[in-house]
């Protein structure tokens, strides 16, 4: 084995220093929140929340439930987008006594507080919650598109209502809400599966849920969550021990492979 000479570790350390800074510097303006690091407040009896992302429409937040306690609605907000972690949900549409149960996966929108109440069902349940801020003429296409596409006002998608499919090899999609230009979904990776670097339209909301994903040099593991601003790019996203993690986004047009 050839020893490692002064110059040739110098280097390499130079490399790897300009790496970083390049790392660095590309993902400064990215949020990202570690799960040891959620602030939890009480917002009303029964529910907590600690915030993840505020954009210039949104509020994204974890939420505990207490069993039997109702979804908080705030007063700023227009829409709501919730996705259940742990637990489960009683989804009672407005006008109706009959509920449907969301376990966890489960989605769903909720247009105005009277549209319908979402109350964790037998125990504690855990929730993403993205709360829109602005009403849907003042966001950014496609956000718009996607808070207007046609729905019922407490639309729900129980777990198991969609499918996976395959999106790049090693690389599976369930989406949950949306078209081809914007979406949320749950994304599963095998050990080793990557997908090209790629931009983003508007903001990008990724939640890891299983296992691990590096989005470029950052990894993210079950819990921790990231948000990638507008204009912005993912790079050599990949896992190597495998992941599952719940994305809202634009699709860039690299992310949709061509035929083989």
């Amino acid at each position: 084995m050839t020893p490692w000479s002064k110059e040739r570790s110098d280097a390499l350390q130079r490399r790897l220093t300009e790496r970083v800074h390049r790392s660095v510097d590309a993902h400064r303006e990215y949020t990202t929140v570690r799960r040891e690091d959620l602030d939890w407040q009480t917002v009303a009896s029964g529910s907590e929340e600690a915030l993840l992302a505020t954009t210039a429409y949104t509020r994204v937040v974890q939420v505990r439930l207490a069993a039997g306690t109702a979804l908080h609605w705030p007063g700023d907000a227009h829409a709501q987008e919730v996705l259940v972690l742990q637990g489960s949900l009683d989804a009672t549409p407005s006008g109706t006594d009959a509920s449907i149960e969301l376990t966890a996966g489960g989605f769903a929108l909720k247009d105005a507080a009277g549209a319908g109440t979402l109350r964790a069902r037998g125990g504690a349940a855990r929730l993403y919650v993205r709360h829109l801020l602005q009403e849907t003429q003042n966001l950014p296409e496609p956000e718009r598109a996607w808070w207007l596409l046609p729905r019922s006002p407490l639309q729900l998608v129980p777990a198991g209502a969609r499918r996976w499919r395959p999106n790049f090899p090693g690389v599976d999609v369930m989406p949950l809400w949306g078209s081809s230009t914007i979406t949320s979904m749950l994304v599963r990776f095998a050990p080793g599966a990557s997908v090209p670097d790629h931009r983003h339209d508007v903001h990008e909301d990724c939640l890891m849920l299983e296992g691990e994903m590096f989005l470029g040099d950052i990894l993210l593991r079950a819990g921790d969550y990231q948000l990638a601003p507008a204009a912005g790019g993912h790079f050599s996203e990949m896992s190597e021990l495998g992941g599952t993690f719940f994305f809202h986004g634009a699709i860039d047009p690299v992310l949709i492979p061509g035929p083989p």
